[in-house]
């Protein structure tokens, strides 16, 4: 009997000295920006192996406002069983040594034009480029232009709170809505200020007879 069970953990042993490690990117935007599409290796780490999680190896997830990446290992089964995209969750499987969880989460996230410089800048005049994806994740988040003074500033209106009630912002929703040179927004402004405008002249006009 002794014989059989000393076999018996030798070949656990050795089954578990074969469980194949994996590799998964393992970082949140909290801490890193460059967690929001990881493609440096620093961000990699090995994951230990375990009989428990053969089908998945690697998961992104949101938490809070944050991407966050890690090992399947790290998520206890009742949150590997709610991990799916309603619950802003996603499991991957590696086909290779390639971490698979790399990918922008979740699919279809804002992307805005993001730049500060000021009125003279490259930044001030109509973007031909192409957005980038905001940083924090908010459902209805928006992308704005913000001129004060000689600065322009555009970005996403997750990362710039102090837009949302600002008349020196142009807040828009849409991917890259934020395109426009910032004189169509001031503009705007000075459309506003007009009727005011032309109210004074002719109250003064009156007011002088």
């Amino acid at each position: 009997m002794i014989k059989y069970f000393s076999i018996l953990a030798l070949v656990l042993a050795f089954n578990a000295g074969n469980a194949l490690a994996f590799w998964c990117f393992q970082c949140t935007t909290f801490n890193s920006t460059n967690c929001l599409q990881p493609d440096v290796n620093i961000l990699v780490t090995e994951c230990p192996p375990s009989p428990n999680v053969s089908e998945v190896t690697c998961f992104t997830r949101i938490v809070g406002q944050d991407v966050e990446r890690g090992c399947a290992t790290e998520l206890t089964p009742t949150e590997r069983d709610n991990c799916n995209v309603v619950n802003n969750c996603q499991l991957c499987a590696n086909e290779n040594t390639t971490a698979c969880n790399s990918n922008l989460f979740p699919i279809g996230r804002l992307h805005c034009h993001q730049c500060t410089g000021t009125t003279n800048s490259t930044c001030s005049e109509e973007i031909d480029g192409e957005p980038s994806p905001c940083l924090r994740f908010v459902a209805d988040d928006q992308c704005v232009v913000q001129v004060r003074d000689d600065t322009v500033v555009r970005g996403c209106l997750s990362e710039n709170e102090a837009c949302r009630n600002n008349r020196d912002c142009h807040v828009c929703s849409g991917n890259g809505c934020n395109f426009r040179h910032f004189e169509y927004n001031a503009a705007g402004n000075v459309i506003v200020q007009i009727p005011l405008l032309i109210g004074a002249i002719l109250l003064s006009a009156f007011l002088s007879k």
